[in-house]
């Protein structure tokens, strides 16, 4: 009895222990969580359950700054949308006190030439993938009324998903180049960060899938000479002014080839995904839906998506990637897009046309016969510097502009 009473007691002992090293250790783990969830970032962007975005805060901060000057801080993105996937980049400058001794241009010039931003991305305080080194504000300025001036596309590697009610935190490094001129002295401005995510927005797993899924056709059923009946997006002439590709996009819309996003818009500056690119060839090709229970590929397609890439792939017109992926959400590059387009119009390899690309090392092998018989059969060109940039997203706008070559329509608008 006396040794029952002895094991009851150490048991007991034993017992309060427990309890008390959970509880301290509760607490200390709740302080640490406290700690580091509480700290403030700089700028706080919240991307709200209905699409909107509000922001709070500014990279620059409220102190007088000088050529030398560093500082440091944290961006810090709340999702409470649907999960989206982030490509692109920039900022906004307002300044607010110049040495008066200068002009404003001459200051504004100077600023945007001089300030670097490099920014890592991360969350809380783990962070290990470089997205922005060095880039002057000139290189990331995204203005409205400036199409030229749109911020700064990522790298496919560098691009990155924020989940519905996940957050993500930027660690940024704002420096002001030594050898500026006395300009830039004693000045203070607001520093805006803006992030594009309305063309990537990806099924989130909550069974709403893509926009897509809910779209409104942008054209009517017009008669031949019903010309009222087509409905020109808005964002075809952004300040008034055509855009480039305006005619081509507009002889699709009027064929019933592509259709706009339940906003009434194109968006033809917007990166095109893979998704998006099997389902514009399987209507431009009108190649119908394939609806199979297996689909060939391992990770998840879109439903809005899924009968025209199994279509396409089925007739090698498109391929996935190793271990059978897909990767529907991912930007298409110039490269993909012209292979997968070559394959599905059947235009015949000119495996002797030259390119006179200045980074034409830069096309893959598996690629380059395709990118010459686009250059063959002049549907393909690149840009005013030489370069053809075959790593980089196609546009919605390159990729309709290619497709209404193709199909021969180029010549109703030329």
């Amino acid at each position: 009895m006396k040794n029952k009473k002895k094991l009851l007691g150490m048991t007991l002992k034993f017992l309060v222990l427990i309890l008390l090293v959970g509880f301290f250790a509760s607490d200390i783990i709740e302080l640490t969580y406290s700690v580091v969830t509480q700290s403030t970032p700089d700028v706080t962007i919240t991307i709200n359950n209905n699409g909107t975005r509000l922001q709070e805060g500014s990279l620059f901060g409220d102190e007088l700054w000088y050529p030398g000057k560093e500082k440091n801080g944290i961006i810090r993105i709340h999702n409470q949308y649907k999960s989206i996937k982030v490509s692109n980049l920039g900022i906004d400058v307002d300044l607010k006190h110049i040495n008066k001794a200068y002009g404003w241009d001459e200051v504004y010039d100077s600023f945007i030439e001089n300030m670097r931003l490099t920014i890592t991305r991360g969350k809380l305080t783990a962070f290990d993938k470089n997205i922005l080194k060095d880039k002057s504000l000139g290189e990331l300025l995204a203005i409205s009324s400036n199409e030229s001036k749109n911020g700064l596309m990522l790298p496919v590697e560098d691009q990155f998903t924020i989940r519905k009610n996940d957050f993500v935190d930027l660690k940024y490094t704002l420096l002001m180049d030594k050898n500026s001129g006395n300009e830039l002295q004693n000045l203070t401005a607001d520093i805006s960060f803006h992030i594009n995510l309305h063309q990537n927005l990806i099924n989130d797993g909550s069974g709403n899938d893509n926009d897509r899924d809910k779209k409104k056709p942008v054209i009517k059923e017009p008669g031949e000479d019903d010309e009222e009946l087509l409905l020109i997006p808005n964002d075809l002439t952004p300040q008034g002014t055509p855009h480039w590709a305006h005619n081509c996009i507009v002889t699709l819309l009027r064929h019933g080839i592509i259709s706009g996003y339940p906003d009434g818009s194109i968006r033809p500056d917007q990166p095109i995904t893979r998704a998006e690119s099997a389902v514009l060839i399987a209507k431009a090709l009108k190649i119908e839906e394939e609806n199979k229970i297996f689909s060939g590929y391992i990770d998840p397609l879109p439903k809005w998506a899924r009968g025209y890439i199994i279509a396409v792939s089925e007739r090698d017109i498109f391929a996935g990637y190793p271990m059978k992926r897909f990767k529907a959400n991912r930007n298409i590059s110039r490269e993909e897009m012209v292979t997968v387009l070559i394959k599905g119009f059947e235009k015949e390899l000119l495996a002797d046309t030259e390119l006179s690309f200045s980074d034409r090392e830069d096309i893959g092998d598996w690629a380059i016969e395709y990118v010459k018989a686009g250059v063959g059969h002049q549907i393909l060109s690149g840009y005013p510097d030489g370069s053809f940039s075959p790593k980089s997203p196609i546009t919605r706008a390159e990729a309709f502009t290619i497709i209404c070559k193709l199909l021969g329509l180029h010549d109703e608008h030329m």
